[in-house]
């Protein structure tokens, strides 16, 4: 026995668009507590060593759009004496607060399914711009800045470093707390009990 789920309407359309599959819609949870309540003392750290800083987080690869930020911003920061900072793996228990210190999170995928990352840093508060993807509108909404290029990705993080929108910052934190891992799980609970009747046999 078979069975499809996907963690946003947008993907799963495009496989029902393109493979006719009909799969179900289970969003992904956030630890929303974990990047809402950080160490002050930690946060203060990353500041002191990175300074005001643009934060992305993933695999540097094509897909990820990393190399499209890299890019973009060396003509502008070039004559300023500034460079990107990779600073590969973090330790899982220093996340939080590099994600809550940032300035501005930046999430320039290409393809994504949910979009975790900058749903955490929407928990965190900080203000989140995005691609402009279809399944990145429909889970973020008004809760972000959108850029459909790497010119435009640019000039919306810049933008993004100068305003203060307290709205805008309300709006992330709400859809953050509403995206449990309790909900999830008793979701998926409820999803496989029901394509299997209540019975334990395996769902692929």
């Amino acid at each position: 026995m078979y069975a499809h789920l996907c963690v946003a309407r947008s993907v799963a359309d495009e496989l029902r668009a393109g493979w006719g599959l009909h799969p179900a819609v289970i969003p992904n949870g956030v630890a929303y507590e974990r990047f809402a309540t950080t160490d002050p003392a930690a946060r203060a750290a990353w500041r002191a060593r990175l300074g005001p800083y643009v934060l992305t987080v993933g695999g540097i690869e094509a897909r990820k759009g990393s190399l499209d930020l890299i890019e973009v911003y060396a003509p502008r920061v070039i004559g300023l004496g500034i460079e990107p900072v990779v600073l590969g793996a973090v330790r899982e228990s220093d996340l939080p607060s590099l994600v809550t210190a940032a300035d501005v999170f930046a999430f320039p995928s290409l393809k994504e399914g949910f979009g975790l990352a900058a749903m955490e840093a929407l928990a965190a508060g900080v203000p989140l711009v995005v691609r402009d993807l279809p399944v990145l509108r429909e889970v973020f909404g008004p809760a972000a800045r959108f850029a459909d290029t790497p010119e435009a990705l640019a000039t919306t993080l810049a933008h993004a470093l100068t305003s203060d929108d307290p709205v805008r910052g309300a709006l992330g934190r709400e859809p953050a707390a509403r995206h449990t891992w309790t909900e999830a799980a008793a979701r998926h609970l409820e999803f496989y009990r029901s394509v299997t009747g209540g019975s334990h046999r395996r769902v692929g």
